[in-house]
């Protein structure tokens, strides 16, 4: 074993991420390492053995059992194996009855045997180096005892890391300001010490004498837009209030304004797969839902922009719009593609339309454009490249580009990333219903001919059959009223009578709906009067007398059908009597 030598001052040295540690004890150096006695008593396993020597010139002994860490002894045959003597090692040099057992003090008996003398005098100074230092402890317990005190104080700083780590996921928005203060507690002297972070760096222990390191969230734009139902919107010329559906998500960390714009995708693909953009709607506005009615209500949705959305934010946008009248001329097939454009702006003020935020400190710039039904106009700035401001809220944008060409943005090309301004887009296409209506008239009875080829004399009963139809391919006709006023020869018959003159369905019906031409789930062959009642039909019964059905209450409303809707490839008929005055 190599030699230690042992000094006794105050000892110091530096620790790794840590404040100063000062110990007042003694230090065992070994050459290049350092270690602190004060850990000694955890370690010590008694005093070494191997200073003391071993005698005889014979063979060694063979029996003689453990005697603590104490290693055995001999120098001549074997003499017996005697009782342990404490950490001393067991001699022989002939008979037995040599050594014997040790008294009280530790010291062998046989004080006249020089080897026992000798043997003495090493336990003595033994003792009194054990007594002076207890340093000479094993390089492996030393080894031991510094691994342990690395971990205590790696636990140390790994605990600090931990809560700084878990501090920086806690909620927070843009603008608030975020506090850190690490503490780092260690022992002087086996008693608890703390030591609080600061900027600067703090060396003053004690709670409560460090200072927080502060920064300012900063605001994260980044929002997103939906066009709602995917699926063309079908209109027809000349159609008012026609409505797409958005919505406007914000996916940032700041309460925010939102300005809106209905912007014309010239030329663009439909984004739902019809023809491509060939006209442009007469006039197109945009208003924010309110919540008091779902869907678009002239009436409620008056707001032009979208007012303090918080983080995770849901908004729904209307498209409203007029289509030109068919004079373009438009066709059935011809679309109109709008996108709805979002533009970021500051919030902060409720009820108050907030400036546009038209460029981050990342190089990143929005676009200028037309706002809030032609209201607000954005002028475009100057890109900025800045480094943080940790006293100051910066602005990062973050909102995702434009998924198909016709999702534009207000420069008219396919929206960016990170411009500040997102996009989705919707369609309008002309769907005009192409309807028929044809009526026809057969001579039904005649007094003179009865039902035999009856003619149209006067007494005799003409069938007048309507006929009104809805082309293949053509969008849906939401049909109102009919209504047919007769010649002056003509009266009309109360009962709609069949060739016999029976009434068909019974007294006082006068008219026939046969809706089986279409798919409703109602549809059927159906009566009502010429009276002024509920049932949607009415008749004056005198010569040249007016004639109306209604046809939104004849067909109203059921699964799949509007009020009145009549589908393309669908047709109803109506028959009534007329008598020949």
């Amino acid at each position: 074993m190599r030699k230690h030598t042992t000094q006794f001052a105050p000892s110091r040295w530096p620790v790794i991420n840590g404040p100063l540690v000062v110990l007042e004890e003694s230090k065992t150096t070994d050459k290049r390492h350092v270690f602190n006695a004060r850990d000694v008593s955890f370690f010590d396993s008694g005093t070494p053995v191997a200073t003391v020597p071993q005698t005889g010139t014979g063979p060694p002994i063979v029996a003689g059992p453990p005697v603590g860490t104490v290693p055995q002894t001999g120098t001549g045959p074997p003499t017996g194996t005697g009782p342990p003597a404490g950490t001393v090692p067991q001699t022989g040099t002939g008979p037995p009855g040599g050594t014997g057992p040790p008294d009280n003090t530790g010291l062998l008996n046989g004080k006249s045997s020089p080897l026992n003398k000798k043997a003495n005098v090493e336990i003595s100074q033994q003792r009194q180096r054990k007594n002076k230092t207890k340093t000479q402890i094993s390089f492996e317990e030393i080894k031991k005892m510094k691994h342990l005190k690395l971990k205590r104080l790696l636990g140390l700083v790994l605990t600090g890391c931990i809560s700084i780590l878990y501090a920086q996921t806690a909620s927070a928005v843009a603008g608030a300001t975020i506090s850190n203060t690490a503490t780092l507690t260690f022992d002087v002297g086996g008693t608890a010490t703390v030591l609080e972070s600061s900027l600067a760096g703090n060396t003053v222990t004690g709670v409560g004498n460090g200072t927080s390191t502060d920064f300012i969230e900063d605001r994260l734009v980044n929002f997103t837009v939906a066009e709602v139902g995917a699926a063309t919107t079908l209109v027809a010329p000349s159609a008012t209030l026609q409505v797409q559906t958005f919505t406007v998500t914000n996916n940032g960390n700041a309460t925010q304004d939102f300005l809106l714009a209905a912007v014309n995708a010239a030329g663009a693909a439909d984004p739902h797969g019809g023809a491509a953009d060939s006209f442009n709607p007469t006039l197109s506005q945009t208003f924010v839902e309110d919540g008091t009615t779902a869907g678009f209500q002239a009436a409620e949705d008056t707001v032009i922009y979208i007012d303090e959305l918080a983080p995770l934010g849901v908004a729904t946008v209307y498209i409203v719009s007029t289509i030109p009248a068919v004079t373009l001329p438009l066709a059935n097939g011809d679309t109109a593609v709008m996108s709805l454009v979002v533009q970021n702006a500051a919030g902060g003020a409720a009820t108050v339309e907030g400036a546009a935020v038209m460029r981050d400190d990342n190089n990143h710039v929005s676009p200028a454009g037309t706002f809030s039904n032609g209201g607000t106009t954005t002028v475009a700035v100057a890109a900025v490249n800045a480094a943080d401001t940790v006293g100051a809220m910066d602005t990062v944008f973050n909102d995702p580009a434009g998924a198909t060409a016709a999702d534009v943005s207000t420069a008219g090309v396919q929206d960016v990333v990170q411009n500040g301004q997102h996009s989705d887009s919707d369609s309008y296409t002309v769907g005009a219903p192409v309807l028929t209506v044809s009526k026809a008239s057969l001579a039904l009875y005649d007094p003179v001919n009865l039902a035999s080829n009856p003619k149209s004399i006067p007494g005799g009963y003409v069938t007048f059959t309507i006929t009104i139809s809805n082309a293949a391919g053509a969008a849906s006709g939401d049909l109102t009223t009919l209504g047919d006023t007769l010649a002056g020869a003509l009266a009309l018959d109360p009962d709609f009578v069949d060739n016999t003159l029976t009434a068909i369905s019974a007294a006082g019906d006068s008219f026939e709906i046969d809706t089986t031409g279409t798919a409703r789930p109602s549809a059927a062959v159906s009566y009502c009067t010429a009276a002024v009642d509920a049932d949607g039909c009415s008749g004056t019964l005198v010569a040249g007398g007016v004639i109306s059905i209604n046809l939104a209450t004849e067909m109203g409303v059921e699964a799949g059908y509007t009020a009145g809707e009549l589908k393309a490839g669908e047709s109803i008929v109506i028959k009534f009597n007329a008598i020949v005055q």
